[in-house]
């Protein structure tokens, strides 16, 4: 916890730094005093290159004057003398003053330069005037806006550290330099040692600013750096009262401060850094860069200006806008420090900006403007074009250089508008806890300038937190009555209170998250850039993104859901393959151990058959006859599980098959087959094959187990007899897994079609599955154990073929299958 004295916004200021305070405002009083009362006024404006840049403007009150000024001295000229004073004596003696000791209406002879011509005049001294003494008071003032800053830090805001230290430093020593910069030109009360003093001193106090904020920029390394700048600049600036340096150098200490912290700023800037520290960045350098650019204003307005009214004006309004540097320094390292007034800081601080902006470009062009348009009724045109033109640009620019400025304070992207538009469609789409939470912390949250949130799951009996950011919220049984209560307020800003020590006195707006009327969470939101304040549109806004949460929230608990069916549904799909295998592997065992003693007693029937051990009767014959085809029946069976087995199908003998000579075969054997079993029906048997039918590269033995099961599933499910077709042709076929042409590959096609029961519609894709029948009904009428069709699939697919049915039930079957043929097909596509 930070003690009492570090919280209080007034607490007692040490006695140096209010020392200090006094000190800059006296000296900087001394000096614009000193300029308005004691200075010359000739009625010419030089630099310290004695270079003329301006003229006083009397010419409505003294045009005798005006008249002896245009035919003296113009922009541009250098003088070399004033009275017996020259400038290599001004610039030796830092106490010698230009006109000192001439009244208003002396003449004072000067020797000056023109295109390289020197010439001398005599120059008459205009005196005091209340324009100029108030353009004097106004242009030496400046330093006040650097020296309040210094003094409002000092006193309102609080660590005191070291950033504390140095801004304070950096603002006085700003406000000094000014002070006593303005009037050296004239030498008044040794401002020109004093402000060398100061030029030196920026130097390390510049630096040392800008490699302190917003944060340490080499961390501890920089400790070593800070005391040899202090040394170099505090020993120059020493220097200066016994052994004054030249302007040159002076001039280059000026460059040194201020082009290294701009440098330190845009290293800052292209180096990243943390997230937060960006906008104070930016607000910097964009006060640096209002100083530089107004400042360099004031070298060149006053060549534009020609002693016109607006072009002073002009360099007023431009000095007066440097001031905005301090507010935009403490602004940006100190924002989050100023508590309710953050908000309205930033708008001050924006409108400021953008009226110095407006107003210093609008007198620039004005001015600019006037050296070419005399007076006359294309000059009245001009000043009437200009005005409009700026009053709809300053009302067209306003709000967009707020956005800006909030960009640049905040880091905003979107407006309210933008921001529902771009998340409630996103929200909803966070399938699971996870994605949402990401999606909040990394979007919705900072576009929103959020800074402290929860969320929790809300029941009617407890609550579980989802997701805290910024904060420490209690364990959920502790936090259950609190967060139930606050959702009593839902909706509604919670202003500060500092009494609140409760575990929730961070939340400043909570949130009811629902899905159909039904309150499935809360969202709780805390401290909010600028100003932790929730307006009511803004309000609105998160209401309507909390509903979209909930709808996510929802989703995700779905999707969890969903999830663990899933995983369960695979375990028991994985049990399920594992008994399946278990099954597989019992079946071929039992099926290998029958074959054996089937082909025994298959054998020994045979030998009866023959008569091999003696006569037999009728009824043993006809017994003998009997238990041979159940043999034989039998060991098919045991043979159709062994070859069910995908692996006894991976080593095929391949080699050129003639599918009708296969197929005549099998007719037949199905033909004697069908008068055995069934002598009371009648089949009739039909081969139709093309005669261009090419041959097919195949195991021979396992293309006439085909033949054999669809010819046995045609006799055995037809129960009124009936004809049984075996058709034979050529067609083009676009095989699954064919070259990336996808073009049709010549193929051979075969179809068997009988007239029997049928297949109903619903059960036509499952007759190819292992042991699966119709129905039990037709499973105990005609028998068998399912494998046959699911033998026939893999035989063809094995052969990189085709295997389909077509039926219609009580009317009849076709089976299809088609294999890759080795010669040209024509170009009748398959059916």
């Amino acid at each position: 916890m930070m003690p009492d004295k570090e919280k209080a916004p007034y607490a007692r200021i040490d006695r140096p730094f209010a020392a200090l305070a006094v000190a800059v405002l006296l000296f900087g009083l001394f000096y614009t005093l000193s300029y308005v009362i004691f200075a010359p006024y000739p009625g010419v404006d030089f630099n310290v290159e004695w270079k003329v840049i301006a003229f006083d403007n009397p010419c409505g009150d003294r045009p005798d004057w005006c008249a002896m000024r245009e035919r003296s001295l113009q922009v541009g000229d250098r003088l070399l003398a004033i009275g017996d004073l020259t400038h290599e004596q001004y610039l030796a003696d830092p106490l010698r003053i230009p006109f000192w000791g001439y009244a208003p209406g002396d003449q004072v002879p000067i020797v000056f330069v023109r295109d390289g011509v020197v010439r001398q005049i005599t120059w008459e001294m205009l005196g005091p005037t209340g324009d100029t003494r108030f353009l004097r008071l106004v242009g030496v003032l400046i330093f006040l806006p650097f020296w309040m800053a210094g003094t409002a830090v000092l006193l309102f805001l609080r660590p005191r550290n070291a950033l504390w230290r140095v801004l304070i430093a950096f603002n006085y020593l700003t406000a000094l330099w000014i002070a006593a910069g303005i009037p050296s030109v004239y030498h008044i009360g040794a401002a020109v040692p004093v402000l060398r003093f100061a030029t030196w001193l920026m130097i390390p106090v510049y630096l040392h600013l800008h490699l302190l904020a917003p944060r340490p920029l080499f961390g501890r390394s920089q400790r070593y750096l800070i005391p040899l700048l202090y040394l170099l600049g505090g020993g120059m600036a020493l220097l200066q009262i016994g052994f004054p340096v030249s302007s040159a150098a002076h001039n280059s200490a000026l460059l040194v401060a201020l082009m290294g912290s701009v440098v330190l700023l845009l290293f800052r800037l292209a180096r990243g850094g943390r997230r937060e520290d960006r906008p104070a960045l930016r607000l910097m350098l964009v006060g640096v860069g209002l100083t530089f650019e107004l400042g360099a204003l004031l070298w060149v307005v006053p060549s534009l200006a020609t002693s016109t009214a607006a072009g002073q004006l002009a360099i007023n309004v431009m000095t007066l806008a440097i001031a905005l540097l301090p507010l935009f320094y403490v602004y940006a390292l100190y924002k989050h420090r100023l508590g309710p007034v953050e908000f309205r800081a930033n708008r001050i601080l924006s409108q400021l900006a953008f009226f110095a902006i407006y107003i210093t470009t609008f007198l620039f062009v004005f001015v600019l403007g006037t050296r070419w348009v005399f007076f006359s009724s294309g000059a009245l045109a001009f000043a009437l074009f200009t005005s409009v033109a700026f009053v709809a640009l300053g009302l067209a620019l306003r709000e967009p250089f707020q956005r800006l400025l909030d960009r640049l304070a905040y880091g905003t992207v979107h407006n309210p508008n933008d921001i529902l538009r771009a998340f409630a469609n996103e929200i909803p789409r966070a399938l699971n806890r996870q994605a949402l939470v990401r999606l909040l912390a990394q979007e919705v949250m900072p576009s929103l300038l959020v800074r402290q949130w929860a969320l929790y799951r809300v029941s009617p009996n407890e609550v579980s937190l989802i997701y805290a950011h910024n904060v420490e919220p209690p364990a959920d049984a502790q936090a259950c009555a609190a967060v139930q209560g606050l959702l009593a307020q839902a909706g509604r800003y919670r202003p500060p209170d500092n009494e609140d020590r409760s575990a929730f006195a961070w939340v400043r707006l909570p949130l009811s998250v629902e899905v159909s009327g039904r309150r499935i969470g809360a969202w709780l939101l805390g401290g909010r850039d600028p100003d932790d304040f929730y307006p009511q549109p803004d309000v609105e806004l998160l209401e309507t993104l909390a509903g979209q949460v909930g709808v996510a929230l929802e989703n995700a608990r779905l999707f969890a859901n969903l999830q663990n069916r899933a995983v369960e549904l695979e375990q028991a799909y994985n049990e399920l393959q594992e008994l399946d295998k278990m099954k597989d592997e019992f079946v071929q065992r039992i099926s290998h151990e029958l074959r054996t003693p089937l082909t025994v007693m298959s054998w020994y029937a045979s030998l009866l058959r023959k008569g091999a051990l003696g006569e037999l009767t009728a009824e043993q014959r006809n017994a003998i006859e009997a238990i041979a085809d159940r043999t034989e029946e039998v060991i098919r069976l045991a043979n159709a599980a062994i070859a069910i087995r995908q692996d006894t199908l991976e080593a095929l003998e391949r080699e050129p098959v003639n599918l009708a000579a296969l197929a005549q075969a099998e007719l037949q054997a199905a033909r004697t087959m069908s008068e055995k079993r069934y002598p009371d029906l009648t089949y009739e048997f039909a081969l139709e094959v093309a005669d261009d039918t090419p041959p097919v590269w195949g195991d021979r033995q396992w293309l006439s187990q085909v033949f054999a099961n669809l010819l046995d599933n045609a006799v055995k499910f037809s129960p009124r007899g009936g004809k049984i077709t075996v058709s034979i042709r050529p067609v083009s076929f676009r095989f699954r897994g064919a070259a990336e042409d996808g073009l049709p590959q010549p193929a051979v096609q075969v179809s068997i079609t009988d007239q029997g029961i049928g297949i109903p519609a619903d059960r036509i894709e499952r007759i190819w599955e292992r042991f699966f029948q119709v129905d039990g009904t037709i499973q105990r009428r005609f028998g068998g154990m399912g494998l046959g069709l699911a033998i026939v699939r893999n035989i063809i697919e094995a052969h990189n073929g085709v295997v389909w049915a077509e039926s219609t039930a009580g009317v009849g079957s076709t089976f299809h299958f088609v294999l890759p043929a080795i010669e040209a097909s024509v170009d009748q596509p398959a059916a």
